[in-house]
């Protein structure tokens, strides 16, 4: 099984909504979804503060802003759950 990777932090609108995105579309589904809260951790601070929400599955990424019909092709282009 495929495992998305949601880096996220409290209080974030974008993010509260990236997580529902992924929720919401089918391509996700037959994954695993872990969220990473960025603030628990200084390097993911550094890595991901300017960018989050950012959604990683390997080493492709997908940084904020998206919408729906966006992280839909960037899902179907980098799974094959």
């Amino acid at each position: 099984m495929r495992e998305i990777i949601l880096y996220t932090t409290q209080h974030c609108s974008l993010c509260d909504a990236a997580f529902d995105m992924l929720l919401s579309l089918p391509e996700a589904r037959a994954c695993s979804l872990t969220t990473l809260d960025i603030a628990t951790d200084e390097i993911l601070m550094d890595q991901f503060g300017e960018r989050i929400p950012v959604v990683a599955i390997g080493d492709a990424q997908l940084d904020a802003p998206f919408d729906a019909p966006t992280l839909q092709r960037w899902l179907k282009n980098k799974i094959s759950c």
